[in-house]
């Protein structure tokens, strides 16, 4: 039998496990279609996100490695290009523009790297790419959203940067969104204070509780189809993930995520001992696994 072959055996067993247990797909994947996908707890985050964001203002969202921001910023610009393509009124839109902010090195390349989203031409100078933010409120209705990821992991002096962000704010229907860890973000605008005052939302996220943490893996498995999700994740399994995670949500879905696939292999719930060996397996184990 070839690699292809038993790799296509291998998935159907995973099909066939999911499909047992009445979901659809893997409920733990990282990625975010739908704000049900969210605990209630995180959903009060993203509105009030997606209220700055309508509303002309900057905001800044903080939080540890792992604890969501980027994915946040993710599913807020996935959400705003969805709800443009039903509301035709152009007043109401929300334009979305995300930017890998550590990628860039200066004020200029951050400048250009929005007009490339807009998919503009940023070939031009730097006063003319400028006056194009600058006269957005006269010549578009839509409402422009600029969101920042890992701003102050960037190699960019922190003064120059800031004080391009502080201008732009002060453009009307322009809204600005920085994330990063909190130490590094109050460092970064600590020497910014012009921009830092100008800040309407601050948002801290934190690795969750127990109960946080089971709400959100429960809520994956029944959104994803699983009418017996108790059954599926058992107590000592889900004790297992948090004490593995520390509570930290991309830690507990890949762990959670590492565990289904291990299960269908062996055919049982998830239980301390599949999230103790899922996860105790290397990187290069499970990855030959789903490869054999």
């Amino acid at each position: 039998m070839t690699t292809f072959e038993k790799k296509i055996g291998r998935d159907r067993l995973f099909e066939s496990y999911i499909w047992s247990w009445g979901l659809r797909e893997d409920p733990f994947k990282l990625e975010l279609t739908s704000i049900e996908a969210f605990a209630p707890f995180q959903r009060r985050d993203l509105r009030k996100l997606k209220w700055l964001l309508s509303k002309g203002k900057i905001g800044a969202l903080t939080g540890a490695l792992g604890t969501g921001k980027t994915t946040v910023c993710e599913f807020l610009v996935a959400s705003l290009k969805e709800e443009n393509l039903t509301e035709s009124d152009p007043s109401k839109q929300i334009i979305p523009v995300f930017i890998h902010g550590a990628a860039y090195k200066s004020s200029d390349e951050l400048l250009r790297a929005i007009i490339l989203g807009l998919e503009m031409d940023a070939s031009k100078n730097r006063e003319n790419l400028f006056e194009f933010l600058r006269r957005w409120p006269q010549e578009h209705q839509e409402r422009l959203a600029i969101i920042i990821d890992d701003l102050p992991e960037s190699g960019a002096d922190a003064l120059e940067v800031g004080e391009f962000l502080r201008v732009l704010a002060d453009i009307t229907n322009i809204s600005i969104l920085i994330n990063g860890t909190f130490k590094q973000m109050e460092r970064f605008l600590a020497k910014v204070p012009a921009l830092a005052d100008r800040i309407q939302t601050k948002i801290k996220l934190k690795p969750m509780n127990k109960k946080n943490l089971k709400e959100l893996l429960e809520l994956r498995l029944k959104n994803a189809g699983c009418i017996c999700y108790k059954d599926l994740l058992t107590p000592n399994g889900f004790k297992s993930l948090y004490k593995f995670s520390k509570g930290v949500p991309r830690s507990a879905l890949k762990a959670a995520s590492n565990a289904i696939h291990y299960a269908a292999e062996v055919d049982s719930p998830i239980d301390a001992r599949v999230v103790k060996r899922a996860n105790k397996r290397s990187f290069f184990k499970r990855i030959f696994s789903f490869l054999m």
